[in-house]
């Protein structure tokens, strides 16, 4: 049976999409985190390592994709609602 994909709720999507991004986000910060832990506090001449750029990419990484994720996914759906008034949409095979 063929179906056709004719239209995306754009919040829905976008909300289901940018909390996929922020969690997948995770996998990198969180071992990154781990790692940077083991990190000496100073480098080899003895000065202290400025850590405020990682720790900061570290804690909002995740808040940045999903609020970009949020967005460009929203603007992508709706987008995609108005392409698809003209082309019938994306279509799809299914089987039982």
């Amino acid at each position: 049976m063929i179906k056709s994909i004719t239209y995306f709720a754009p919040h829905k999507t976008a909300l289901t999409v940018s909390l996929v991004f922020a969690l997948t986000s995770l996998l990198m910060v969180i071992p990154m985190a781990i790692s940077f832990s083991f990190m000496p506090a100073t480098d080899s001449s003895g000065n202290p390592v400025n850590t405020t750029p990682f720790l900061f990419m570290m804690i909002f990484m995740p808040i940045f994709y999903f609020i970009f994720g949020y967005l460009f996914t929203g603007f992508s759906a709706w987008l995609y609602n108005k392409v698809a008034k003209f082309t019938g949409g994306i279509k799809y095979e299914t089987s039982e």
